[in-house]
């Protein structure tokens, strides 16, 4: 871990911590649709987050789960969207 990368990620990941809050909001309170946008905007985020871990910290563990994190809520969009969609 150099200080070059870990000075640049630290703040990066406090920009997207405190995205992150509201994101998290939106999917817990409020109407479907604000739930549905609330977990479209958390997914990558929560990535991004995992992938910014693994640059500072300098563990490549950390990109494993970012990817499969990105896959899971890629399709849980897509499934909470599907029975959205069968309510409206």
């Amino acid at each position: 871990m150099t200080a070059d990368v870990l000075n640049t990620a630290l703040p990066a990941l406090a920009v997207m911590a405190g995205a992150l809050l509201p994101a998290l909001l939106a999917t817990l309170h409020g109407r479907p649709a604000g739930r549905l946008a609330g977990l479209i905007v958390t997914g990558p985020l929560v990535t991004l987050v995992l992938v910014l871990l693994a640059a500072a910290y300098g563990r490549p563990a950390y990109l494993d789960v970012a990817l499969v994190l990105a896959l899971l809520s890629f399709a849980g969009s897509l499934v909470f969207a599907r029975f959205l969609g069968r309510t409206l």
